[in-house]
């Protein structure tokens, strides 16, 4: 009964204001009395930033009292505000959960892509800027730390994992991590790190130098004593998921095995890029845009290659800014490889590859 409600007061909104909620619809007005305000976000004033490696700058925020705080490993959105839009990214909280009960703050280390859009907008911002957050958001965090646990991250993935091993107070069980860089000085965090493994026995800290060791190598570490062990993964998608299929072929089973990658999963062998070009009719308050798609790019891709303009955030698959729904076709999600129904249901455009001709409605 809920979902039905909910489904009929988002379609009256459409309606009414061709947006999914009246905040969105009366955003304007709500912006010229409280600038910079994001529906369903928090405030974050920006305190401190420093380098952690040539390409990973760490952010320290003071959150709103409002903010309800977060499970170490999970994420959240940044949004700011460029050339008159708001834009958002997902970041991991790599900071202790102590630093935000004591002081309201978080950080987040994040990678700066120099040709990208969002992250180089980070370097320039200054001291006491206002940013938006979102809840914190996720489920990767660690269960059951009276377990021994094995932590594997590469590159980036260090931070929700540094979030979850700084946060620990009382050690029950060993706990190993494995951390994958292309030398020392790429690996954020790693002084913490250090200083954590020197004064807590149960920890150890493994550095894999992938200029040297090669993954193999670091997969016969993995498995050499894998008996009654849990595994938490971090990192780039083919590589955590390369390590998964070892763990599981080592008798590891599913349920012991936690994974957060970075990046979509590329489409299925079958996938080719002489695949025939597809249709699809975009809807948008009663006016409908044919538009060719391209089997091998997303439908957020698509649309903005026809100057649709659809809503979008993360890009990524996290935010759902870029849900809309899908009136009959078929998708794929670029995550998983899953395919969709054939009839109406809701869908992300931005990790949606199409199948079949589509109809949607923006």
């Amino acid at each position: 009964m809920k979902s039905f409600f909910t489904r009929l007061w988002r379609s009256f909104c459409l309606v009414l204001g061709n947006q999914p909620t009246l905040t969105l619809y009366f955003l304007p007005l709500l912006q010229r009395f409280w600038p910079g305000f994001v529906p369903d976000q928090y405030r974050a004033r920006l305190q401190a930033k420093q380098w952690q490696t040539a390409d990973m700058l760490q952010l320290t925020l003071q959150v709103s009292p409002r903010w309800q705080g977060f499970v170490p490993g999970q994420h959240l959105l940044l949004t700011i505000e460029h050339n008159g839009r708001y834009i958002s990214r997902p970041f991991s909280i790599c900071s202790p959960l102590s630093l935000w009960q004591s002081q309201q703050h978080i950080q987040l280390c994040c990678k700066i892509n120099r040709k990208a859009e969002f992250t180089p907008l980070l370097n320039q911002l200054q001291n006491g800027a206002v940013l938006n957050i979102s809840a914190a958001q996720g489920g990767f965090y660690w269960l059951q730390p009276a377990v021994p646990t094995v932590f594997v991250a590469a590159g980036s993935g260090i931070t929700p994992i540094a979030s979850m091993l700084l946060s620990q107070r009382h050690w029950l069980a060993p706990a190993t991590l494995f951390y994958r860089v292309r030398g020392a000085e790429n690996a954020a965090l790693l002084a913490e790190l250090k200083q954590l493994a020197q004064r807590q026995p149960l920890f150890t800290l493994m550095l894999s130098d992938s200029r040297i060791a090669p993954a193999e190598t670091l997969q016969q570490q993995l498995c050499a004593d894998i008996s009654n062990k849990q595994f938490y993964l971090c990192g780039p998608q083919a590589f955590m998921q390369q390590l998964r299929n070892t763990l599981s072929q080592h008798g590891v089973t599913a349920e012991l095995i936690k994974q957060e990658q970075f990046g979509l999963a590329p489409p299925p062998a079958s996938c080719s890029t002489t695949d025939p070009l597809l249709s699809a009719n975009f809807i948008r308050a009663g006016f409908i845009t044919a538009v060719t798609l391209n089997s091998q790019h997303s439908l957020l891709q698509s649309a903005e290659q026809y100057n649709l303009a659809p809503r979008f955030g993360c890009r990524m698959g996290v935010c759902f800014q870029c849900v809309c729904d899908k009136v009959s076709g078929q998708v794929r999600d670029m995550r998983s490889g899953a395919l969709s129904g054939h009839g109406a249901e809701q869908i992300q455009l931005c990790i949606s590859q199409p199948v079949t001709e589509l109809v949607i409605k923006l």
